[in-house]
C-alpha cells in the first residue's frame, strides 16, 4: 500500500493551503485591528476565490475516509445552492420591508433545511 509523503501532499495542495492561510490571516488581522467587517469579508472572499482555496478546502474534506466524499457530494448538490440563494433573496425582500425578526427566522429555517438535506443525503448513502 502506497502512503504519500508530506512532500507529495505539499506539492499537491500547496496553493490551497497557502490560500487558506492568507484568508485566515486576513480575517484575524481584520478582526483584531477593528476594520470594517464588510471590507474584510470581501477581501477574504476575493483572495479565496482567486487562489481557489475554497474549492481546495472541499477537496481536502473529500480526502477524509467514508464521510468526506459524502460531504463533498452533498455540498455540490445544486438544490442546496438554490435554497440558500432563495433564502438570501427572501431575507433581502423582508429586510426592505422592515421585518428584521422575520429575516432572522427565514435565515435560520433555510440553514436548518440545508443541514437536514445534507444529513439526510449522507445517511441515505451510508444506509443504502
Amino acid at each position: 500500500m502506497y502512503i504519500p509523503s508530506f512532500a507529495v501532499f505539499w506539492a499537491t495542495y500547496r496553493r490551497t493551503l497557502i490560500g487558506l492561510l492568507v484568508v485566515v490571516l486576513i480575517l484575524v488581522t481584520g478582526y483584531f485591528a477593528g476594520w470594517d467587517a464588510t471590507v474584510v469579508t470581501a477581501v477574504a472572499a476575493l483572495v479565496g476565490i482567486l487562489t481557489q482555496a475554497f474549492a481546495g478546502l472541499l477537496g481536502l474534506v473529500a480526502l477524509v475516509p467514508w464521510i468526506g466524499p459524502l460531504i463533498a457530494k452533498a455540498l455540490a448538490i445544486p438544490l442546496v445552492w438554490l435554497l440558500n440563494g432563495a433564502g438570501y433573496f427572501f431575507s433581502a425582500f423582508l429586510a426592505g420591508r422592515g421585518h428584521g425578526k422575520s429575516v432572522v427566522q427565514s435565515r435560520v429555517l433555510t440553514v436548518v433545511l440545508i443541514v437536514g438535506i445534507i444529513i439526510g443525503f449522507i445517511l441515505g448513502k451510508i444506509i443504502s
